[in-house]
């Protein structure tokens, strides 16, 4: 480490010492550090016996140990942690900090890294695609936790400390220390994540020299997430940091925050395992529409372009998304995605998932979004009044089916003549959502009409030619159709 104060020169003496330190066992609780300092009458002038104690119990601390084998350095590691107890006890100390820890912070500080900066252990199943309500009681918990709780809590009273000020410490918090910092985010020990959340957050804090530096070290981490890895499991408490630092902008927004919301809080609602962040992502969003309510039809429009597909339990979170920011949206600005956003909500209230419809119809209980309805008649009722018309008559569920008709009551009271001329609408735009499927037997009987002479074709000119196997054909396992459609929903 660079920029180290000249005590750092005893280390390779002390390090040579770890065995007497843990033979003398019986010897070191009878003197700890603080009673020790407590006799000197000068808190400037730290005796040399006291100051080499301190640096031997902070070399002791550094020894790696293997703290998944309970049976393995026994007597060390409870030494450890009593020495461990005894540093945290001198912050308490305002004296103590200034004249003992603040000259060996180079010491102080890479102890903390030798401790906390390791390959993380795997504790459960990596699996890329999370489902929501999954339980949580099985997950392991890491035995190493219980010997590296102490040094977090020493490092986050060691930056709550007033002692330490911005110039001792922003020596040491280095741009390669802050991402290996970030890298411990993805920790399967939660409260290991609470604890990092904690400490960056006051690191941020009290280092304004080091904000930017913070915040371009978080950006990088969610583009591997977004654009590599689709998995990290400290996203939920990195967007809990961001969230104070994007209610602290000054209004108007800096360019660089502006494509911060574009580049990084927009797309992360696509990753596959959003869900597991969606609270704090959606806090972020609507911190940022507060700022700026001119960023809410761009959020809409990320919302719709990275819309879920199989996965009922995100569109839900989805659809309670868009409502809220719906409400922040200027009428005026929303005209070119009246026909996308429509068009979803026909979608999912047609889509067979009972919970998905029900939500997509609380969207018609909500005053300001039938005010955008009624403001885009023209463009609303050719979607709407032909769909809802038909599965209201038509529709499985029987509550659902209620409130498809007190809609149907809706739009007339709307305007009736609207309703009537899209209703007696020859050619439907989006009635082939709901199309019946013996309809869509025999489009799909003429589309294989076309496929059987292409086929026919290709063996009159190659005789060898194999016709391949598709997964909507009579004779495949998956049967005809394959349920989907390609991509359009069916309801029988």
């Amino acid at each position: 480490m660079n920029n180290k104060p000249t005590s750092s020169k005893q280390a390779p003496a002390a390090r040579q010492q770890p065995q007497p330190a843990a033979t003398s066992n019986q010897q070191r609780p009878a003197q700890p550090i603080i009673q020790n300092m407590a006799r000197v009458t000068d808190p400037k002038h730290v005796p040399k016996e006291i100051r080499d104690q301190f640096l031997k119990k902070i070399h002791f601390c550094s020894q790696p140990y293997d703290f998944n084998d309970d049976t393995k350095n026994v007597k060390e590691k409870q030494e450890r942690s009593q020495y461990l107890q005894e540093l945290f006890d001198l912050l308490k100390e305002p004296n103590f900090v200034v004249n003992l820890v603040v000259p060996h912070l180079d010491l102080i500080i890479e102890m903390i890294e030798k401790n906390i900066f390791r390959p993380l252990p795997i504790l459960k199943k990596t699996a890329t695609n999370g489902e929501i309500g999954m339980e949580d009681d099985d997950q392991l918990i890491d035995p190493a936790w219980t010997h590296l709780q102490p040094v977090y809590e020493y490092f986050l009273q060691l930056i709550v400390n007033e002692q330490p000020d911005v110039k001792s410490l922003k020596i040491f918090i280095t741009h390669s220390f802050i991402q290996e910092f970030l890298e411990l985010f993805d920790s399967e020990e939660p409260r290991e994540r609470e604890y990092l959340k904690n400490i960056l957050h006051r690191l941020y804090a009290k280092l304004v020299p080091r904000r930017k530096m913070i915040r371009k070290a978080i950006n990088d981490c969610f583009y591997t997430l977004i654009h590599e890895t689709y998995k990290f499991n400290g996203a939920a408490e990195l967007l809990d940091i961001l969230a104070s630092i994007i209610s602290g902008f000054a209004v108007p927004l800096r360019e660089e925050h502006v494509i911060f919301f574009k580049t990084v809080i927009i797309p992360l609602h696509k990753v596959q395992t959003c869900q597991f962040y969606h609270e704090q992502l959606l806090r972020c969003s609507m911190l940022f529409l507060s700022k700026d309510p001119t960023l809410a039809t761009f959020l809409v429009e990320g919302l719709l372009r990275y819309w879920p597909f199989a996965n009922s339990a995100k569109e839900v979170m989805f659809l309670n998304e868009l409502l809220e920011v719906l409400e922040v949206c200027e009428i005026s600005k929303l005209e070119p995605l009246i026909p996308k956003l429509f068009k979803r909500l026909i979608k999912c209230i047609a889509g067979p998932h009972l919970q998905v419809a029900d939500r997509a119809m609380c969207f018609f209980e909500n005053d300001y979004f039938l005010t955008i309805l009624k403001s885009y008649k023209p463009f609303t009722f050719p979607l709407l009044v032909p769909v809802i018309a038909q599965i209201a008559d038509t529709h499985w569920h029987k509550v659902l089916q209620e409130s498809l008709n007190a809609l149907k009551t809706i739009l007339k009271e709307i305007d009736y003549q609207a309703f009537d001329k899209a209703l007696n609408n020859k050619d439907p735009k989006y009635l082939y959502i709901i199309q019946d499927a013996k309809n869509q037997k025999k489009d799909r009987q003429k589309i294989e009409e076309k496929w059987k002479n292409l086929t026919k074709q290709a063996i009159q000119k190659n005789p060898n030619f194999k016709e391949p196997i598709v997964p909507y054909s009579d004779t495949h396992i998956v049967g005809e159709h394959n349920g989907l459609n390609n991509g359009n929903i069916t309801i029988l």
